[in-house]
């Protein structure tokens, strides 16, 4: 653990969020935009599971851990990936445990700068168990909150 790391992280004083449900048989989401006015450096994420309904039978709560999340801008670069690939061969292959964003349990701070004049970052959900043969959780109500900035026009150039 490294205590100093949250008084040397930066000021993030915009809080934007996505949500979705996804359905205890629908393997995924469709692409989320969340899009930006300028430049921006997202700070952390927070993300958030809730069940959809009244948990019953015999089907379970979903949590952090169950559901993956696939994060890009302008649906070109990934922020997320399992293997080292720049593109999607493998079905499932751009996404992450949804817990791993999260500043506090992942002990880390982002500093992802996105320097496109209008990023536009995409999200998407994905149950981690493929549900198409039978539901094993509730539909889950899936949040994930972003602590973000916007960057100077001095920040936003790239050196050469």
């Amino acid at each position: 653990m490294q205590p100093h790391t949250e008084q040397l992280a930066s000021v993030a004083p915009f809080t934007w969020e996505v949500q979705a449900t996804l359905g205890r048989t629908t393997l995924q989401t469709g692409r989320i935009p969340l899009d930006f006015r300028g430049p921006v450096e997202i700070v952390g994420f927070y993300p958030s599971v809730i069940a959809g309904s009244a948990a019953g039978g015999g089907l379970t709560v979903p949590g952090l851990d169950d559901i993956l999340v696939l994060l890009d801008v302008n649906n070109e670069q990934r922020f997320t990936n399992r293997l080292e690939q720049t593109t999607a061969a493998a079905t499932g292959a751009g996404f992450v445990t949804l817990g791993a964003l999260g500043a506090a349990r992942a002990q880390r701070f982002l500093d992802l700068k996105v320097r496109n004049a209008r990023p536009d970052v995409g999200v998407q959900f994905r149950w981690k168990r493929d549900p198409t043969a039978g539901a094993i959780h509730e539909d889950a109500v899936i949040g994930l909150a972003f602590f973000a900035r916007y960057l100077s026009a001095a920040e936003a150039e790239v050196a050469p």
